[in-house]
């Protein structure tokens, strides 16, 4: 660990009243948290907002496949 590095910790420590290894150990998980959280989010450019909107504005024709889900769907519980 390079010098400045190193100072920097022991002050961001210090002030937290923390030994080294618990720092250290608590600076990982916060890092790694933040990474896995930032990865786990779903990003939409302008052009996907555009395109999920008008969706709802403008929803599609059912496909026969669906109707017949629906179809299957109400037999099932109508039937019981």
């Amino acid at each position: 660990m390079d010098r400045p590095t190193f100072e920097l910790m022991e002050t961001a420590r210090n002030y937290l009243h923390l030994d080294k290894s618990k720092f250290i150990r608590e600076s990982i998980r916060e890092k790694a948290e933040a990474v896995i959280a930032d990865h786990s989010r779903t990003r939409f450019t302008a052009d996907d907002w555009q395109r999920f909107f008008t969706a709802f504005d403008e929803p599609a024709e059912p496909t026969d496949r669906m109707v017949e889900a629906v179809r299957k769907y109400r037999d099932i519980v109508d039937g019981s």
